[in-house]
């Protein structure tokens, strides 16, 4: 009896996600005859959530490039990954919404939402079951939109049931075919996909821009890169349990820890980029520091500084971690800051 006043919380929430975005569709039809969507996920986007991959828009067969003739893709990747921060923010929650306005057209659920190996990959992939846990929505028109690796035992609409624009019909996961929590979120016109960023097939090649399909207001800002999580640790952090999410970061730090270290995970950094790290004693000293020239391309990475401290033990108060990335050449110059506290005591 004591959960009811959440789980009556809950539903209000829900509801109000639903009734806002059927609005908003609504509204944004009233003017537009490109189908406009919401965005699909009930996160923050460029907060909590982010686009690491776009749609595979070079139509040769051993290239790949987004619609920026940016490298956030891979070669015949047909639609947009929105990732999550970490495993612990997945298994809290993060609700999949329908797009647009449809009827569900299929459904799949009760794939592993586990870290595979090579072999169960390769076994899924046998299987075609690389989606993992699915949502198929049909809008009419010949357009539809498809949702993929949602959590195991979230899916919660069927075959042939309508829904409205925002509302819930599953939530972000990690099965079939991949590496990261994320909703891969694609869109198909006749059986042919399309990028909703530019309204463009994935046929017709980079730096292509009919119209948005994206609802007029939306903040889907394109980012080369993304800063997606970071902590504080007393020993240096085991990164393949902080994606198991078996590792979280502790709020306080005690004086007498037997190290200090910042760390922090980025998607979509490529070689050539700049990383630097620094620790700041309460006052406002430098503790730690690292700069690093990324070596290779790769979709996630994790770079760490800090130092062990001996027998003097730390000073109470607010340390602070700044981490600096810029990229430069290839006519997308990018430089991002972002700051980081935790408390000693």
């Amino acid at each position: 009896m004591k959960k009811a006043p959440y789980i009556i919380i809950s539903i209000s929430l829900l509801l109000s996600y639903v009734n806002f975005y059927s609005k908003v569709y609504a509204q944004s039809h009233e003017k537009q005859e490109t189908p406009q969507f919401i965005f699909p996920a009930a996160c923050h986007y460029g907060l909590d959530c982010w686009a690491v991959n776009y749609v595979d828009v070079d139509p040769n067969e051993d290239k790949a490039s987004d619609f920026k003739c940016g490298s956030k893709t891979y070669n015949e990747h047909k639609g947009t990954d929105f990732a999550l921060g970490s495993v612990s923010q997945m298994r809290e929650g993060v609700d999949v919404l329908a797009a647009a306005p449809g009827k569900i057209k299929r459904v799949r659920d009760g794939q592993s939402d586990s870290l595979k190996s090579e072999e169960e990959l390769e076994s899924i992939r046998q299987d075609k079951k690389e989606c993992g846990n699915g949502v198929l929505i049909d809008h009419g028109n010949e357009l539809q939109t498809m949702y993929c690796h949602l959590k195991k035992g979230s899916v919660i609409v069927k075959p042939h049931q309508k829904v409205k624009a925002g509302q819930k019909i599953a939530q972000i996961g990690q099965s079939g075919v991949t590496e990261f929590p994320h909703l891969h979120f694609s869109v198909l016109w006749k059986g042919v996909v399309v990028d909703p960023y530019t309204g463009a097939l994935n046929t017709e090649g980079c730096g292509q821009k009919k119209k948005s399909m994206w609802h007029i207001g939306l903040p889907m800002k394109y980012e080369p890169v993304a800063i997606f999580n970071s902590g504080f640790r007393n020993k240096a952090p085991d990164f393949k349990a902080i994606e198991r999410g078996d590792d979280v970061n502790p709020d306080i730090l005690p004086l007498n820890s037997a190290a200090f270290i910042f760390w922090v995970g980025f998607y979509n950094v490529e070689k050539g980029d700049e990383v630097s790290l620094e620790i700041y004693d309460p006052d406002g000293q430098i503790f730690g520091s690292r700069k690093q020239i990324v070596e290779k391309t790769r979709a996630r990475q994790y770079y760490f500084t800090g130092r062990k401290i001996g027998r003097v033990q730390l000073k109470k108060g607010t340390y602070k971690g700044i981490v600096k990335f810029s990229r430069s050449g290839k006519g997308q110059a990018v430089s991002k800051i972002k700051e980081f506290r935790v408390m000693v005591e």
